[in-house]
């Protein structure tokens, strides 16, 4: 059930957490306008399209508010965040996904602290040198630092407009970066994995010379592959893999990948909010990303 909060109410209350007015002007009104018809875009030094960029996944650095979400009638934007990523597949879907990401959210200059366990989701499609993004799902919470009007917590279908872009958007692809510039928000990305964003079609999987690890690249995938007493990394995203036989070691590097494994020795998991379950052996086991989940099935 959606949350309707009393603009009067709430944003009484959060001028009574702030204690203060930071003196910014009000925040405008979130986009009325069909997606595609905005005039106020920002050019693009770099046009999007340098091989497959913007495909992948991407660790949100900042996020700058423009129009923002409505809660029950008051205008919200983000000015900061962290803990988020946002997956770009080539099949033109977008993901922004946070497990106790940190935010901070502006109605009129004041400001309030929440925290993100929930994701939105939706399409994209690239016109000319542009792109349009569209909001069609959200699961979650965002949990207030500090009750607003006696609510403590609003869902992120009333709050991913304000986090997530929406309408006519630059986007600009750098060295391991990329850039989004909507009409809903303004996100600077840097690729999950540290490197470049991908820029020609992935390889197949496939084994290394002299007995070394098995790489998986693509993403996307649903595949049974053999570890054949070698190691496998995978560097893809969105896989669901199975793995048979005995892995000497399992490293994923990528996001969103359901790993099952039949033995192994030892698992590193070093990307984010994947799912990584083993049946038999007694692995080391290390979780150096975010959200991501390593057990015994």
């Amino acid at each position: 059930m959606r949350l309707v909060l009393p603009a009067i109410a709430v944003m009484g209350m959060l001028s009574v957490l702030t204690g203060c007015d930071s003196g910014g002007g009000a925040a405008g009104s979130p986009s009325s306008q069909p997606a595609g018809t905005s005039s106020e875009q920002t050019s693009s030094s770099e046009a999007a399209g340098n091989g497959q960029c913007p495909v992948g996944d991407w660790a949100v650095d900042t996020i700058s508010g423009k129009s923002g979400a409505n809660v029950g009638g008051v205008p919200i934007t983000a000015k900061s965040g962290s803990g988020f990523t946002l997956s770009l597949t080539e099949d033109n879907t977008w993901t922004l996904a946070g497990e106790n990401a940190k935010v901070t959210l502006e109605s009129s200059g004041l400001s309030v602290g929440a925290t993100v366990n929930g994701e939105a989701g939706g399409d994209y499609a690239k016109s000319g040198e542009t792109y349009t993004f569209r909001q069609q799902s959200a699961s979650g919470q965002v949990t207030l630092d500090q009750a607003v009007a006696g609510v403590s917590s609003w869902s992120m279908d009333e709050v991913g407009p304000a986090l997530a872009p929406d309408g006519q958007a630059t986007l600009t692809c750098g060295d391991g970066t990329l850039e989004i510039s909507s009409e809903s928000v303004v996100l600077a990305l840097t690729a999950v994995d540290g490197g470049d964003a991908p820029t020609s079609a992935p390889a197949e999987p496939t084994e290394q010379s002299g007995g070394g690890p098995v790489s998986i690249n693509e993403s996307g995938l649903t595949k049974s592959v053999d570890c054949a007493g070698q190691g496998v990394e995978i560097s893809g995203s969105a896989n669901k893999l199975t793995l048979t036989g005995t892995c000497t070691s399992v490293s994923v590097n990528g996001s969103r990948n359901e790993v099952t494994i039949a033995d192994v020795g030892e698992i590193a998991v070093n990307g984010s909010f994947n799912t990584v379950t083993w049946s038999a052996g007694d692995p080391k086991t290390s979780n150096n990303g975010q959200g991501n989940t390593i057990s015994k099935g």
